[in-house]
């Protein structure tokens, strides 16, 4: 087996369980500049100013000109006289200018891109780097990830425990925003301090190691600190274009460590390829569930008896209700509780496919005898876990009745049957968990609530784009202006409801000082049009009120309005 499929085998099945070691080849290749070349510009500006241009090899001339080896410290000391000055003159080295960045220099390259891609999925949680540069950091933050960031020895002290952190970047050498912290020589890489030995030793005893762009002959410490890990609970890879010196081969052969001769970016990008192909095996294949939705059809349609259909739907609602990792936990997590929800929530989504659905099929196309077969079980996919530990878990074992209600309002939302719609808002029950109370489920279980991580709501719009676009047929634009109606009716609902509000994404439209979302404009216009007689309030939506509907429509305005400018300020 190729080694990045062990390894996306190994990551997939061991849930946050890895952590990555970057060198300096990872960043060179973005037109980051080395350690020892900042150096020698730094040593060069030096003997400029002191009337010296030809001064040969900057390191050399350095040590006859002072009797020492040259130091970050000494040399932003003599050039700068102030920990801000330092840092802007180290920014030029680290940060690209507006041509740089035109030209994609000194910007995150595949390899960081396909970690932080792994990272997002839960698969490796911790990145240490040799770099003083922060590409990794970027590239984190552009997939939508704050990561914990240890740059300094001083960072060590008080970090919580690392199955705690869902993304951690460690800057063993120090990075350019904290000078002071910042090691090349090779006195300054003999030994690490104490607490960053210990850091160290934590995190090579209990994580597998995947190295590149290392090549380890400069950095002693490092070196000892790979070298004494007595532990080897998880495989690990080094990776380089190039055979390695002797010096790495021996840290090699200490870490059991399988090498593997390729460059960074074709390494990470072939393993995060395979982690998702992997992933995409786990689902239900889509003939399956295009057999059975077109099954689906041909009962609605009269055609036969619906018999096989309502087997269905009970069939696949009471094996998601019954699914393991929904009823039976472990709901503390020892490792990493954001990639483990990330792991769960994957296979859950992958578990209600044909649910889901099966549901959005016979919401769109069904009638009130069939709509009992699939909205009586929304209450038990939402059933609340009696058990304690970590809140996302026990959250995120709701999620299929908030999958399950999305699926069916939006279905029935686009073939306008009102009276399934505010059924559907009104009916199912959940508990909240604070309370003990029952209170309707569209409402309290809401993306935001029983999902974690990065934009649920929009996941949650993704996942179940499928079963609108190919099963139901509707066009991106007809399923977003869908989506959007629901997600305004169900706001709406809540405000009325005195529940907390929580927003999901909806499009704006107006002014730069008065934005509302698309929705709003669709509902004013309905109501203009039936006012009273409107369907959606002769099915009981707001106790039939177009006054109590207009009244809460203002009031949801207002505050989207002040949340869409806040937020437009705030970026």
């Amino acid at each position: 087996m190729e080694p990045h499929v062990k390894l996306a085998f190994a990551m997939r099945s061991t849930s946050g369980g890895y952590a990555v070691l970057l060198g300096a080849g990872a960043s060179i290749a973005s037109g980051m500049p080395s350690a020892y070349d900042v150096q020698q510009d730094l040593i060069a500006r030096m003997a400029a100013a002191e009337g010296e241009t030809d001064i040969g090899d900057p390191h050399t001339w350095y040590k006859e000109r002072f009797g020492r080896e040259a130091t970050y410290d000494a040399l932003l000391a003599a050039l700068a006289s102030s920990p801000f000055e330092r840092q802007a003159l180290l920014r030029s080295f680290f940060e690209p200018d507006d041509d740089e960045r035109e030209r994609g220099v000194k910007q995150p390259t595949q390899v960081h891109q396909a970690i932080a891609h792994l990272i997002a999925g839960g698969h490796v949680r911790i990145v240490l780097t040799t770099n003083f540069d922060r590409l990794m950091e970027t590239a984190l933050r552009q997939a939508g990830i704050e990561p914990t960031v240890v740059a300094h020895r001083d960072d060590v002290v008080g970090l919580a425990p690392l199955h705690t952190l869902p993304c951690l970047v460690v800057h063993v050498h120090g990075d350019y925003l904290n000078p002071t912290s910042m090691l090349n020589t090779p006195e300054e890489l003999d030994a690490y301090d104490p607490a960053t030995d210990a850091l160290l030793d934590r995190i090579f005893d209990d994580y597998g190691l995947v190295i590149a762009g290392w090549s380890s002959t400069w950095d002693p410490a490092l070196r000892n600190a790979l070298s004494r890990c007595s532990r080897h609970v998880f495989a690990s890879y080094w990776t380089d274009p190039y055979p390695l010196p002797e010096i790495a081969r021996d840290v090699l052969a200490r870490r059991r460590a399988t090498y593997v001769q390729t460059d960074a970016d074709s390494f990470f990008g072939q393993v995060a390829d395979a982690v998702d192909a992997l992933a995409d095996t786990e689902r239900r294949h889509p003939a399956s569930v295009a057999i059975e939705v077109a099954s689906a059809k041909r009962s609605l349609s009269g055609t036969r008896q619906a018999i096989s259909l309502h087997d269905a739907l009970r069939r696949e609602s009471s094996r998601i209700a019954s699914l393991p990792l929904r009823i039976d936990g472990p709901w503390d997590h020892p490792g990493n509780v954001a990639a483990e929800h990330a792991r769960r929530l994957g296979l859950l989504e992958s578990e209600a496919e044909l649910l889901l659905a099966l549901i959005a099929t016979t919401s769109y196309w069904g009638s009130a005898e069939t709509d009992r077969w699939w909205m009586r079980d929304l209450d038990q996919l939402g059933t609340a876990v009696p058990a304690s530990g970590a809140t996302a878990l026990l959250n995120l074992a709701r999620s299929p009745a908030t999958m399950a209600i999305y699926a069916a309002g939006v279905a029935a939302l686009a073939a306008e049957r009102w009276s399934t719609l505010v059924r559907l808002l009104t009916e199912p029950q959940a508990e909240a968990r604070h309370t003990g109370k029952n209170r309707a489920a569209a409402l309290l279980l809401s993306p935001t609530h029983v999902f974690d991580g990065i934009a649920p709501v929009r996941r949650l719009h993704d996942q179940l784009a499928p079963a609108f676009t190919r099963h139901l047929a509707l066009s991106p634009t007809a399923y977003l202006d869908n989506w959007e109606r629901f997600e305004y009716l169900r706001s709406i609902a809540q405000w009325d409801a005195e529940e907390g509000l929580d927003w999901g994404f909806m499009r704006t439209t107006g002014m730069f000082d008065a934005h509302l979302p698309v929705p709003s404009g669709w509902i004013r216009q309905e109501l203009d049009r039936e006012g009273d007689t409107h369907p959606l309030l002769t099915a009981g939506f707001l106790n039939g009120s177009a006054e109590r509907l207009n009244t809460a429509r203002n009031a949801i305005d207002e505050q989207f309005s002040r949340w869409s400018i806040q937020a437009r300020w705030q970026n």
